[in-house]
């Protein structure tokens, strides 16, 4: 079936054409590789949104969406090379403060010690005293420029690294998931099929992959909602909004919905009942606490602060009325108000 394919160079239309097969001439004519070369690099750009650069110019592949789902499930039932990749990545929590970083930001910089490209896995083994598997992310930016990196030092625990690491060579990734078992501890890898100890990255396959992936369930970093909307939005115009950095915390997230469920705490939808399988594990978080009333050096409590909701009950929490917010239980009252 032909697979109609757009290329982009540096966000300008460069081809379109009727199948991978003339996407493919194309672009080897244009950047004088081969044509076996340019196929992979056109299946992995639409399948999973990885850029391809030749120094400062950038080139996508789009197909549709419906296209590029079923063959990405095409290439990872079959491990085919093209499938992203999957690996096992050490960090110490001596050096750098993984946690704490995951805590306050979705995304960081990482050294980039293997050729991760954009929708590669990484599972995160937190060593020393730990010992166990506890995050997975997903690689948004395969080499970051060196502009842009982020250096932190408040995460760093090692100073003497920190100064290491802005000669280094970094990507981007985004958390995804958070788990704490014991069933990831390196004693429980090495029963599935690890050989030796975790000293650098490693890419996973087979058993060890299946077991490790078995875990992770969630995708935390989707689903956020802004905390202050333009009551005037101008049609046509890009607006800007706000976004309460508490309720995009994606650990403390994970934690609230570890204790309340799925569940809207406001109007109880539950959207795996509602929608089936496609509601599976949706939900928002609501940051109760009012910003205006945060003073700096504030940590968040994922039970006292937090609370799922349904994204039309978060909507309400988040428009004022006479110029105040209304709570949960005032919302709650409301819909049994206008329910009688």
């Amino acid at each position: 079936m032909a697979i109609p394919i757009t290329i982009i160079k540096n966000d300008n239309l460069l081809f379109e054409a009727i199948n991978i097969q003339e996407a493919a001439m194309l672009l080897a004519e244009a950047l004088n590789i081969t044509i076996p070369r340019c196929n992979d690099l056109i299946e992995r750009g639409y399948v999973y949104n990885i850029p391809y650069y030749v120094k400062d110019d950038e080139y996508r592949f789009i197909a549709s969406k419906e296209v590029a789902d079923k063959r990405r499930k095409e290439l990872e039932d079959n491990n085919h090379h093209n499938a992203r990749r999957i690996w096992l990545v050490p960090a110490n929590p001596n050096e750098y403060d993984l946690e704490s970083a995951f805590s306050r930001y979705e995304t960081l910089d990482w050294k980039r010690s293997c050729n991760y490209e954009k929708g590669d896995i990484l599972f995160m083994y937190v060593s020393d005293n730990i010992q166990k598997v506890r995050y997975k992310v997903e690689v948004i930016e395969g080499l970051v420029r060196t502009n842009n990196v982020t250096y932190d030092s408040v995460f760093w625990m090692d100073d003497e690294k920190f100064k290491q690491s802005k000669e280094w060579k970094y990507m981007r990734f985004r958390f995804v998931d958070e788990v704490d078992t014991d069933e990831l501890s390196l004693k429980k890898l090495r029963e599935h099929g690890l050989k030796g100890n975790i000293q650098g990255a490693m890419k996973l396959t087979g058993e060890l992959r299946n077991y490790i992936m078995s875990f992770f369930e969630h995708d935390l970093t989707e689903g956020y909602y802004p905390d202050e909307v333009s009551q005037t939005l101008e049609e046509g115009k890009r607006k800007t909004v706000t976004v309460n950095v508490y309720e995009r915390n994606p650990i403390a997230r994970k934690r609230c919905i570890d204790y309340y469920g799925v569940q809207c705490q406001v109007c109880d939808v539950d959207f795996e009942n509602k929608y089936g399988e496609v509601g599976k594990g949706f939900i928002h978080v609501h940051h109760i606490k009012p910003l205006h009333e945060i003073q700096q050096g504030y940590i968040v409590d994922p039970i006292q602060d937090l609370i799922p909701v349904c994204p039309n009950c978060h909507a309400m929490l988040h428009r004022q009325e006479n110029g105040r917010y209304l709570s949960i239980e005032q919302l709650k009252e409301r819909i049994l108000t206008v329910a009688k």
